[in-house]
């Protein structure tokens, strides 16, 4: 699984002086450079920044990712899991990560990451780990045998049929977008082999990953 250019980002340095920025780095007792940019607090900043629409989102990522990660699938060690952010950084998670249900405490570990670049276990095992990567280095790392994305914008399919075609791949992947509105660049669809809508709602990114996983696995006899 991919959450693809999605709105998880420290905060850029054009808003830096902001007075919304500066207060909430000081309320936090961090740098400005050190804290994520989030739509919550830096609204009137971000009025400023190209694609603001698709910005200062790290709940949606947080949502995404606890959506997944507490699946069967990946409980198993039957999913890989990859966050591609809007700024080209790329964060893979470990087996086995339980993330923090609060959000609090993620915007917090998101932050470390950004700064250590890796996040350790207490056995030294690599939870997190952060890379500059674009989506097209992304895929050509991954080698998958299939790429589909999941779009308002794409074919229309459902849910248990685009389930059935990725289980028929080695090393199938799936893409959402990690963003609130809007929908993937040319940038991002240019590597998919397919794009399918599932739905005729705009759903949010969570239960897309719910729905298509789910289907999944009920396709896959490990998880039955």
């Amino acid at each position: 699984m991919i959450l693809a250019e999605s709105a998880l980002e420290l905060i850029p340095n054009e808003v830096w002086k902001h007075p919304s920025v500066v207060k909430h780095a000081s309320s936090k007792g961090k740098k400005v450079s050190e804290i994520l940019l989030d739509r919550s607090y830096h609204h009137s900043a971000m009025l400023k920044l190209k694609d603001a629409d698709k910005r200062g989102r790290p709940d949606i990522v947080h949502f995404s990712l606890l959506e997944a990660t507490s699946s069967p699938l990946y409980m198993r060690g039957l999913m890989e899991i990859y966050v591609h952010t809007i700024a080209d950084e790329v964060i893979k998670l470990g087996k086995y990560v339980r993330l923090p249900k609060t959000y609090f405490r993620f915007e917090g570990l998101m932050e470390k990451l950004f700064k250590e670049r890796k996040i350790l276990s207490s056995d030294n095992e690599t939870l997190l780990e952060m890379k500059e990567r674009s989506f097209k280095e992304l895929i050509s790392e991954i080698k998958p045998s299939i790429t589909i994305g999941l779009s308002r914008l794409g074919e229309r399919n459902n849910f248990e049929r685009v389930a059935k075609e990725l289980s028929k791949y080695d090393k199938p992947v799936f893409v959402v977008g990690g963003f609130p509105r809007g929908h993937f660049s040319q940038s991002i669809t240019s590597n998919f082999d397919k794009l399918y809508s599932c739905h005729e709602l705009p759903l949010e990114a969570h239960v897309v990953i719910a729905r298509i996983v789910y289907e999944f696995e009920k396709q896959l006899d490990d998880i039955k």
